[in-house]
């Protein structure tokens, strides 16, 4: 083949390569530029200017124009790489956002080198670039469902945590007894959750100084802190701190604790000893409030510098504190409660009873529950004349206010139809009619067991009637029995039917009267009537003095036993006499 035909065929191959590059170069929609530094002309293809959002032959071929259509914030990075690859003869790849004339901002993927003349000098570059857009909005667009996914998972877990840690907190007020157990079972329990201390400050009892519970994960600092306490004395009126949050019932939170803050609050230099002996970074102090009425405070410290108070924090730590408020206001309304029915309940026993000659006398009163309901049982010991007394216990069927004042009109009752002088049987008929007329809407009845007790020089004379009530328990020194005739309940029927007796004492004997509390137990503690009997036989062995305290308590330890006091749902009341 001759020279001619063979610069053909490269001049044909040549073509072919070009048209092949440039069919690559539509189909990737990639626009090609040439920039000669010689000369400073910069060659931008048709499909470059496009891509610069620019009309065809409108990019002006110089630097500067190409320059100020990169967007502001990638310039930099674009023109360091483009000098870096001329530095180096090399070639680079970058990614940057251009902005078009109308304000459009577009991406470009580009790709370029420097080019080199035989003599190994850079003369220039040139490269290519594709529109980019689509794909970063789409990476953008999945990193932002990424970035939400994220968030969304670590919201959820934090709520799990708190959650947790609430149920945690409403754990330790479910187990808590007390005031003070209240403030030394969440103490415990906000700690690491919470902070690396935990102290709770609640005012007791009217007093400006409240009672501390504090909490921390090493024993040693709690025992630090205690000796701080004694150290420096709590003042009421301190500007800062726990004090001023019990005073203004505000909350301090302090995301970080440095000098600044430290100088910011004038805090002296000992304060300052403290603080770093403690390794305080972050601090969160929130009042106790309920119903407006400021309860205490609660502080909670952190000493981690990598995990400071977050709002989220503080948020939890109001929680705590809310949850806390309505514990301690529950337990001092639970408390009052308490202390008004005990003092009802009083109101409604004898303050005393009275000296009766050749006769010991013991009662006792066990309220259900944690009485916090006044009981409808009583007794009563009084005199009627020089020799004689009257003895009565019953029993209005339920509690609360509407027994108590059914049990005051029966006590009243009892009292009033005696002292005019009224027998046995119609001390009862009287109770019946009052009960029956009381105007209680609970429609309530009552059993009562009443005697009147003769003590003279012939001997001792026990005038016994019963209405609904047990039978009393009498024990000589030969056996055990009940004693009396059932009767029937008070405030049912307009009539009632008692059966008087008479017992006559002997020195040494026993009369034990109760309420039905002591033997009505639910299986598996029944106790029968009978072997309460039992029960009485073995008191009064067990009574080395024979005194009726020494039976009243041998009862109580037996009944103790059975079912302890504060797992019974019915009052007991009970009353020994001895001779």
């Amino acid at each position: 083949m001759g020279d001619a035909a063979e610069q053909r065929v490269a001049e044909q191959r040549a073509r072919d390569l070009t048209e092949h590059l440039q069919a690559a170069l539509d189909a990737g929609g990639t626009g090609t530029w040439r920039w000669d530094m010689g000369t400073g002309l910069t060659e931008w293809d048709e499909r470059l200017e496009g891509l610069f959002g620019l009309p065809p032959g409108g990019f002006d071929g110089t630097f500067d124009t190409y320059a100020e259509l990169l967007h502001p914030e990638d310039r930099a990075d674009v023109l360091t790489s483009i000098q870096a690859a001329i530095d180096t003869k090399s070639s680079y790849r970058i990614e940057h956002r251009v902005v078009w004339p109308d304000g459009t901002v577009k991406w470009l993927a580009c790709a370029g080198r420097a080019t080199i003349d035989d003599s190994g000098e850079v003369t220039g570059t040139i490269g290519c670039a594709v529109d980019a857009t689509s794909r970063r909005h789409d990476e953008m667009e999945r990193t932002r469902l990424a970035d939400v996914a994220h968030t969304a998972a670590d919201a959820e877990r934090r709520l799990r945590e708190r959650f947790q840690f609430l149920t945690l907190v409403n754990d330790a007020l479910n187990a808590s007894l007390t005031i003070s157990d209240i403030m030394a079972n969440v103490a415990a329990a906000a700690v690491p959750r919470l902070g690396d201390w935990c102290t709770i400050h609640v005012l007791r009892d009217g007093s400006p100084i409240p009672e501390v519970a504090l909490a921390h994960v090493d024993p040693e600092m709690v025992a630090y802190a205690q000796a701080l306490q004694d150290q420096f004395p709590y003042d009421p009126s301190a500007p800062t701190g726990i004090a001023h949050v019990i005073r203004t019932g505000s909350t301090v939170f302090y995301p970080q604790i440095d000098g600044a803050l430290l100088d910011a609050l004038d805090v002296h230099d000992e304060a300052r000893a403290i603080i770093e002996r403690l390794s305080l970074k972050s601090a969160i102090s929130v009042p106790i409030i309920k119903q407006g009425r400021i309860l205490g405070a609660m502080q909670f410290l952190l000493a981690d510098p990598e995990r400071p108070y977050s709002d989220d924090d503080l948020t939890l730590a109001r929680l705590v504190a809310a949850r806390v408020a309505v514990s301690l206001e529950n337990r001092r309304l639970g408390d009052q409660q308490r202390l008004i029915a005990e003092t009802l309940q009083q109101s409604l026993l004898p303050s005393e009873l009275p000296d009766v000659p050749g006769v010991d006398i013991a009662v006792r009163y066990w309220a259900a529950g944690e009485a916090t309901v006044v009981g409808g049982d009583f007794y009563d010991v009084f005199p009627l004349a020089d020799d004689q007394w009257a003895i009565v216990i019953g029993d209005v069927c339920g509690t609360g206010p509407a027994a108590a004042a059914l049990t005051g009109v029966a006590r009243h009752t009892v009292r009033t139809a005696a002292w005019h002088g009224d027998s046995v049987t119609e001390v009862l008929e009287s109770l019946n009619h009052a009960v029956l007329h009381s105007g209680n809407r609970s429609r309530s009845f009552c059993t009562a067991a009443y005697a009147t007790l003769q003590r003279d020089a012939a001997g001792t004379a026990l005038r016994l009637a019963c209405g609904g009530h047990p039978l009393p328990v009498m024990v000589t020194s030969d056996d055990a029995r009940t004693i009396g005739t059932p009767g029937t309940l008070l405030g049912v029927f307009a009539d009632v039917k008692v059966h008087p007796v008479t017992v006559e004492l002997d020195d040494g004997d026993v009369v034990v009267f109760y309420t039905d509390g002591a033997t009505d137990v639910a299986p598996p503690h029944l106790l029968e009537p009978s072997q309460f009997t039992e029960l009485v036989e073995l008191a009064v062995r067990a009574a080395a003095d024979g005194s009726a305290e020494a039976v009243a308590d041998a009862i109580q330890d037996r009944l103790e036993q059975v079912l302890a006091f504060e797992r019974r749902d019915d009052d007991i009341a009970l009353l020994v006499l001895r001779t």
